[in-house]
């Protein structure tokens, strides 16, 4: 995916070699540039993905400044602004358009081409992004985003006009998974598309669960525990867990666990747990060997993998795998 925007510097910055200041999230085989003035350095870490472009800038700024930013190509954008400390205002240059990024609330954008405007106040500020492939959005998926419909439509027409949508809650867990897809990117590899479509996958569907506006999450918070839980149990597998989905809701997990047995009639654990051994199952018939599964599915070895299959089934690892090889022959 090619870089859809360009930004225009003040004569008083300069491209550095040796920033006076290092990046707090290092992205894995990004590429890298530096400017700085006077009192302000700006630095960029930007990956070219076949489905995705990421994006994250680092702002130390000394004395206030604009930053001109020119949109290209019409794209859906996902943005992240991380540890800033005062909001980041924004405008589009030609058009009525103006918007903020708050500190821990991020957004979609669909922006059109255009010029634009970023005010960027005293501090320091890191802004991390995906222009996302809007085609994914397609039905039935579309259902779970209400709130992206009138962008994905924009996006569709190839709307002239800017569009952000409600905004959604950044958190260290979000942070978390930011800095899991960081450390792994590398174009090296066959999979490395697979590994970063299946992230921005999992950080799209996270948001949609830290809506800041009410009326998009009518659903009770256990329905919505069963359908976070099941994209954990996908995205980590044994790693999935249950207190960072109780922090997703704001919730403690004893308060949601009781709620997910009463609108459930089964624990979360219970339910997570068969949730595992269902996706084990699932990806025990594609491998060769138990350890590669076991190490896929997020244990820290067969070993393990072994001791949660006897516990659920009172089968070994191996007579797990023939059995479900044996189910899905039929």
């Amino acid at each position: 995916m090619k870089r859809p925007y360009n930004l225009t510097f003040s004569e008083d910055f300069s491209v550095i070699n040796h920033p006076r200041k290092k990046v707090s999230f290092s992205i894995r085989n990004a590429k890298e540039m530096h400017w700085q003035s006077a009192g302000n350095q700006i630095s960029e870490q930007t990956f070219d993905g076949r489905y995705a472009y990421l994006y994250y800038y680092e702002y130390w700024i000394s004395e206030p400044m604009d930053l001109t930013v020119e949109i290209i190509m019409h794209d859906l954008h996902l943005i992240y602004p991380l540890l800033n400390e005062v909001l980041i205002s924004g405008k589009r240059i030609d058009q009525e358009f103006t918007f903020e990024l708050s500190p821990a609330e991020g957004a979609y954008f669909y922006l059109a081409s255009g010029q634009y405007q970023l005010h960027l106040p005293v501090g320091r500020h890191i802004l991390v992004g995906f222009v996302v492939d809007a085609g994914m959005f397609r039905p039935p998926a579309i259902q779970h985003f209400p709130f992206l419909k009138n962008l994905i439509q924009a996006k569709k027409e190839g709307s002239l006009t800017t569009v952000k949508s409600v905004g959604f809650r950044v958190g260290s867990i979000t942070i978390k998974y930011l800095c899991i897809l960081f450390s792994i990117l590398n174009p090296n590899t066959l999979n490395n598309e697979h590994i970063l479509l299946k992230h921005l996958i999992f950080l799209i569907d996270l948001s949609r669960f830290k809506l800041l506006d009410a009326p998009y999450s009518t659903q009770p918070i256990a329905k919505q525990t069963r359908q976070l839980l099941e994209i954990m149990i996908l995205q980590n597998g044994a790693q999935a867990l249950i207190k960072e989905i109780a922090q997703i809701f704001l919730k403690a997990p004893a308060q949601l666990s009781r709620e997910y047995q009463e609108f459930h009639g089964l624990s979360i654990q219970d339910d997570r747990n068969k949730l595992l051994l269902e996706h084990i199952q699932q990806l025990i018939v594609e491998h060769d060997k138990v350890g590669i599964t076991a190490h896929e599915v997020g244990f820290s070895g067969p070993s393990e993998m072994n001791r949660f299959i006897k516990k659920m089934t009172g089968l070994t690892s191996s007579q797990f795998k023939q059995q479900a090889e044996q189910k899905f022959k039929r």
